[in-house]
């Protein structure tokens, strides 16, 4: 009876082990979350809709911003549309119909609309699982997007971004390209949502709120940049060295208050000029 009694607590002791290791964020194959989930549809790069005891939900990715494909805030982008079709063909592979993947949450699980916020994993036709926030960084097809509460995995985000610029992959496919370069004071509204080399003549930079700001010499043109972003991607760079130099920022146009933006997340978009 005794040895009977040692064999089960061994055995009890060892499931425990396996269950809480298989619960771990992977490295490899050796995955099994809680639940898989079946994805209903995609609504963009970095949306998609799941179904949840019969409730449909939305999920947010966490860390990662692609461009827009529908119309709001934010104007749609130029490669909006390459970054939906990255993450609908990741999720819907070749072999499978229907797509399904795993969730894992940071301690703040719903975001803004009441939209869950969730790091995304899928498997591929062998099996392969693929953790799909970094695969769509590293592959050009979002910026970064950073919080404070959302830090688990920004070390592999940012080594993903970089990865994208170095490669020249996505966004920055067009980052050597001298056809993409443009004067500040030359911008038109054509040039919203696109993606552009501007160049122009700092006149003042300031800190704002969460945002540091720097502000053409014609005040027609500034870039903003998150703190959560500069404290991960500036590490030479003092933003208030920029004044009265000539630099010139890469990235895609936005438009605010009449007067026009980059959203810069990473100090390899800047170059000083002179």
């Amino acid at each position: 009876m005794y040895k009977k009694i040692i064999l089960f607590t061994f055995i009890l002791s060892l499931l425990l082990i396996i269950t809480s290791c298989s619960k771990q964020i992977p490295n490899g194959n050796n995955f099994n979350f809680d639940k898989l989930y079946y994805v209903s549809s995609v609504i963009d790069g970095d949306t998609i809709k799941i179904e949840d005891n019969g409730e449909q939900l939305s999920v947010r990715f966490i860390g990662i911003d692609t461009p827009e494909t529908h119309s709001g805030d934010k104007p749609l982008g130029e490669l909006g549309k390459d970054a939906y079709w990255f993450t609908r063909n990741s999720i819907y592979t070749k072999n499978f119909k229907k797509g399904y993947v795993y969730l894992d949450f940071d301690d703040n699980k719903y975001g803004n609309y009441n939209r869950l916020l969730a790091y995304v994993y899928y498997r591929d036709k062998d099996g392969k699982l693929h953790f799909l926030n970094k695969e769509i960084l590293e592959n050009g097809f979002a910026r970064p997007l950073f919080y404070s509460d959302t830090s688990k995995h920004k070390s592999d985000f940012i080594e993903a971004y970089k990865k994208a610029f170095e490669e020249r992959k996505g966004i920055f496919k067009y980052y050597d390209d001298p056809n993409r370069v443009i004067e500040d004071i030359n911008l038109t509204d054509k040039d919203i949502g696109k993606i552009r080399n501007v160049k122009f003549k700092v006149s003042k930079v300031i800190s704002s709120g969460s945002f540091y700001k720097i502000y053409s010499e014609s005040n027609k043109f500034y870039i903003s940049i998150r703190r959560d972003e500069y404290n991960s991607f500036f590490n030479k760079l003092n933003l208030y060295d920029l004044k009265e130099k000539y630099i010139m920022i890469y990235g895609e146009i936005w438009k605010e208050n009449g007067v026009y933006e980059i959203l810069a997340r990473a100090e390899f978009e800047i170059k000083i000029l002179e």
